[in-house]
Parts: C-alpha cells; structure tokens; sequence
C-alpha cells in the first residue's frame, strides 16, 4: 500500500480559502432564507389581520364608521365581558388555546 501524497502549504491555503467561500455562501443563503420567512410570516399576520377584522365589521357594521379610538373601546368592553371571558375558559380548558 502506497502511502497518499502529502498537500502542499498552497494546496492547504486554498482549500481554506474555498471552504471559507463556501462557509460565506451558506451564511448568505441562511440570510436570505430568514427574510423570506420573515416576509411570509408578516403576509400571514397581515391576512389573519385583514380577515379577523372583516368578521368584527360584517358582524358590527357600525364599526365602519366609529373612530378608531372608539372602535377599540367597543371591542374592549366586548372582549371583558363576561360571557367573552367564559368563552376563552372554556376554549383554554379544551386545549384549543394557541
């Protein structure tokens, strides 16, 4: 058996260089990869976002209307509201809580 031939100091240097390369080029693809889920995950809420507030204005109309500050007082007394809050118990109790 013949004994495998030893690289070279220019051999070695430019293998390090050419992982160091590689090492770059996954660090940008990670990079890259990472803003589009970001990219996807913000288009989801901003759906989510969209949809949920077409249901609170197809159920109360007048929230069309009603200034901002008065739409998140309506939603806010509506939310504590007793029944509201007996409804998420229940929600949590049956593991159907995010």
């Amino acid at each position: 058996m013949t004994k495998p031939r030893e690289k070279t100091r220019e051999e070695l240097t430019a293998e390090i260089e050419e992982s160091k390369k590689k090492i770059r080029q996954f660090e940008n693809r990670e990079k890259m990869l990472r803003q589009k889920l970001s990219v996807e995950e913000r288009k989801a809420r901003n759906h989510r976002l969209c949809k949920r507030g077409g249901f609170m204005e197809s159920l109360v109309p007048e929230l069309i209307a009603m200034p901002d500050e008065d739409a998140k007082a309506f939603l806010q007394l509506a939310l504590t509201s007793e029944p509201a809050q007996e409804f998420l118990r229940k929600r949590a109790k049956n593991g159907n809580a995010e």
